[in-house]
C-alpha cells in the first residue's frame, strides 16, 4: 500500500528541478537533492540535525568523527588524553589550513571555545547546547591545547564530532549572517553562494582533503517523490533523506540505495507524568508495548529494513545491550495487564505526531491499529514540527498522553544523549523517574568505562520495565545514488564527500 502510494506520487512532479537533466559529461559536479536546508545557511553550530549536518560536512571538518564500530577517530584533532578528570589535552592535526589561507591552529579551538560561551549570536544556536560544560580552553603551543570541562565528561571525545571550528578572522571580518552565506571551513568544498534552496561549491585544492569531484551543488526539493524521481531522471546523483519504500522505484531505474540503521529510534512518548492519564500506570504502559506488532510493520511496511527496540539505546551505541529484547507482541498479555490497571475494556487516548517525516505517519497508525484490538482507541492529531517543539519546550501545552518523538543517539552515540532529554535532567519535563536519577548523575561523570556501562545497564533495564514510550524500532537512513558513483558512505551524519567518485 505504501509502495503504490508512493510510486504513484513520482509520477505526478515535474520532470525538472534546477538541474541540467543529463548527467555531467565528464562528472566534475556532484549533484545532491535535499529534503530541506538548514534555517541557519551555513553556520557551523547552528544545528546538528541531519537536514543541516550533511551539507555543513563539506565545508566544515569536526574536530573528532565517530567510525561504524562507535569508535573515536581523528579528526582535526589528532590525539586527545585525559590529564585529569575535567582537563583534556587534544594534540592538533598540522598543516590544515582554512578556505581562506589561514592556519588551523591551537588558537582557533581558543577562540572557538570562548564564542561557544559569549558570542550573542553563537551561544543561542542549537550546536551549543550538545557542547555545555567546556567553561575554557588554554593554548599550550601551537597545535596543543587544553580544555576544560565543569565536571567529569566521560564522552567529550565523541561530543566534539560536532564541533566544527569557524575561522575566528573571517567571523570577526563577515559577521554571522555573512559568514552564514559564504561560509569558511576547513572541509573539502569552498563555497561559492548558500541560500535558501541552493548551496554550490568547488574543490578547495589546498585543503587536507582535496575531493575527487570538483564541483558542488546541493538543491532543496521537499517532496521524498520529487527527490526519487529527480534520481531517477538522472537529474541527481544523491538523492538523500527517502525512505525504505523508495528503494523499488530507485532500484527500478538501475540505480542504488545506500541504507544504514541510524542511532535514532523511532517510538511514542507516554506522557506518564499527566494526572489524569491511564499511561501513569506502569502495567498500561507495558500492555500498550505488548499490544503492538512491531516486527509486522517491520516486514510488511519497512521491507525489514531494520530491526525492533525495546530500549532506549540503538545497536552502535555506548549503553546499547542486545540480550535487552524488544517487546514480544501479545495482545492476550496486553489485556490481561489493562484488566489488573483497572481498564478490562480499554481507554482513550490521544497522541500528537508529526505525520510527514520519514516514517512516522506508517508508524503510529500501525500503532493505533493494533492498540485498537485489545480496546485501546489511540486518535492520532497532527502538528507541525515549530508545534511540536514548543510543547516540548514548554512554550505550549498538550493535548494528549503521548507524543511522537525520537531516543536520539547523535552526536554522541553514547546513552547519556537522549537521557539529557528523556529524564529529570530536561527543563520541560516528560519522561520522569526520581528513583533512577542517581544512577544518571553518576553515570554522566563516571570516568572509569567498566564502572560506566554497568550504571548503564542499569538504566537500559529500568526504562525498558517503565516503558515510558510505545518502543518501535530502529530508523533508518536511505539514500539514493547514481549507478555510477562510487564510495559513498554516511556514518554519524558525516558524509565522505573527499572519497567520491564517479565510475568511468
Amino acid at each position: 500500500m505504501v509502495r503504490q502510494k508512493i510510486l504513484g506520487s513520482v509520477a505526478a512532479v515535474a520532470l525538472t528541478i534546477g538541474f541540467p537533466v543529463a548527467a555531467s559529461a565528464d562528472g566534475d559536479t556532484l549533484r545532491i537533492a535535499h529534503n530541506s536546508m538548514p534555517a541557519q545557511f551555513g553556520m557551523p553550530y547552528g544545528t546538528f540535525s541531519s537536514h543541516g549536518a550533511y551539507p555543513l560536512g563539506a565545508v566544515f571538518d569536526t574536530v573528532t568523527y565517530l567510525a561504524e564500530d562507535g569508535s573515536i577517530k581523528p579528526g582535526l584533532a589528532l590525539s586527545w588524553e585525559i590529564k585529569e578528570p575535567t582537563v583534556w589535552v587534544l594534540k592538533l592535526r598540522p598543516g590544515v589550513t582554512y578556505h581562506n589561507g589561514r592556519p588551523f591552529t591551537a588558537d582557533t579551538i581558543v577562540a572557538n571555545v570562548a564564542a561557544l560561551l559569549n558570542d550573542p549570536v553563537v551561544k543561542t544556536q542549537q550546536v551549543p547546547r550538545q557542547l555545555a560544560g567546556i567553561p575554557s580552553a588554554r593554548k599550550i603551543d601551537n597545535l596543543t591545547v587544553e580544555i576544560t570541562t565543569d565536571k567529569p565528561d566521560p564522552v567529550l571525545d565523541r561530543r566534539l564530532s560536532i564541533m566544527r571550528p569557524f575561522e575566528p578572522e573571517a567571523w570577526k571580518d563577515m559577521g554571522a549572517e555573512g559568514y552564514g552565506r559564504q561560509p569558511v571551513g576547513t572541509g573539502p568544498y569552498k563555497i561559492s553562494s548558500w541560500d535558501m534552496n541552493k548551496i554550490v561549491g568547488v574543490a578547495c585544492e589546498t585543503c587536507w582533503r582535496v575531493p575527487k569531484i570538483k564541483n558542488l551543488d546541493i538543491r532543496e526539493v521537499a517532496e521524498l517523490a520529487a527527490r526519487v524521481q529527480a534520481l531517477g531522471s538522472g537529474q541527481v546523483d544523491i538523492a538523500w533523506s527517502l525512505d525504505p519504500d523508495s528503494r523499488t522505484a530507485i532500484e527500478a531505474a538501475g540505480n542504488k540505495v545506500a541504507m544504514a540503521l541510524s542511532t535514532n529510534s523511532m517510538g511514542l512518548v507516554l506522557r506518564h507524568m499527566k494526572e489524569d492519564s491511564p499511561v501513569r500506570d506502569r502495567r498500561v504502559r507495558q500492555a500498550l508495548n505488548y499490544a503492538y506488532d512491531k516486527k509486522s510493520f517491520i516486514s510488511t511496511v519497512l521491507g525489514g529494513a531494520t530491526v525492533p527496540i525495546g530500549q532506549v539505546a540503538t545497536p552502535g551505541m555506548t549503553g546499547y545491550f542486545a540480550d535487552i529484547e524488544a517487546y514480544p507482541y501479545d495482545p492476550a498479555k496486553a489485556k490481561e495487564l489493562l484488566a489488573a490497571a483497572g481498564y478490562p475494556n480499554g481507554f482513550n487516548m490521544v497522541a500528537e505526531m508529526v505525520p510527514n517525516e520519514g516514517d512516522n505517519r506508517d508508524t503510529y497508525q500501525a500503532m493505533a491499529n493494533d492498540l485498537k484490538r485489545v480496546g485501546v482507541n489511540l486518535e492520532l492529531r497532527a502538528v507541525a514540527v515549530p508545534a511540536l517543539v514548543q510543547k516540548i519546550l514548554g512554550q505550549d501545552k498538550w493535548s494528549g498522553d503521548a507524543f511522537g518523538m525520537y531516543y536520539e543517539g547523535y552526536p554522541s552515540n553514547d546513552l547519556a544523549r537522549p537521557m539529557n532529554t528523556h529524564s529529570c535532567l530536561f527543563s520541560n519535563k516528560h519522561t520522569c523517574f526520581d528513583e533512577i536519577m542517581p544512577t544518571i548523575v553518576a553515570m554522566n561523570t563516571e570516568m572509569d568505562p567498566k564502572k560506566r556501562l554497568e550504571l548503564q545497564r542499569k538504566l537500559a533495564q529500568f526504562y525498558h520495565d517503565e516503558a515510558p514510550s510505545i518502543f518501535s524500532h530502529v530508523r533508518v537512513d536511505v539514500d539514493g545514488l547514481a549507478k555510477n558513483l562510487q564510495n559513498y558512505k554516511v556514518i554519524n551524519r558525516a558524509v565522505n564527500y573527499a572519497d567520491l567518485t564517479f565510475a568511468r
